[in-house]
This record gives structure tokens, C-alpha cells and sequence, in this order.
């Protein structure tokens, strides 16, 4: 494990403290946490961009009529 150094608002280390507090957990991880589910998301977030729009290159996209008739299948209105 290595150390770092960041700067944070006073206001978010608070919040980071009292959830600490609340969770009987250390700051660090707390800290550790947040950025590990962050990490998680905006890597999910990225490959699933990267996937969209590898479909789009292969011409794999529904038409206007598939998402309207899909939509309908919803109880949507999609005009």
C-alpha cells in the first residue's frame, strides 16, 4: 500500500469523518471506499461508452421503428 497526498474541502472530510465515526471505521477507509466504488463505476461507464459505440460502428442500432414499437410496448409515447 502506498501513501498519498490530496486536498479535500473541509466540508467533504467531515462528511468523511462522520460517516467514519458512524461506520467505526478509520478515515482512510472511508477514503479507500469511496474511491474504489468510484473506480468501479467510471470503468464500468467507460467500456459500456466503448461498447455502444463499437455497435454503432458495426451498424448494430435499432431503427426509429424498433424504438417506437418498443416504446409502445411500454405504454410510452416515443413521437
Amino acid at each position: 500500500m502506498k501513501a498519498t497526498t490530496v486536498r479535500i474541502d473541509d466540508n467533504v472530510l467531515d462528511r468523511v469523518d462522520g460517516l467514519a465515526t458512524e461506520l467505526s471505521r478509520s478515515r482512510s477507509w472511508v477514503i479507500n471506499q469511496a474511491i474504489k466504488q468510484f473506480l468501479e463505476y467510471e470503468e464500468w461507464f467507460v467500456q459500456e461508452v466503448k461498447d455502444g459505440l463499437k455497435e454503432v460502428e458495426n451498424g448494430e442500432i435499432a431503427t426509429p421503428e424498433e424504438v417506437a414499437a418498443r416504446f409502445r410496448k411500454w405504454g410510452a409515447n416515443a413521437d
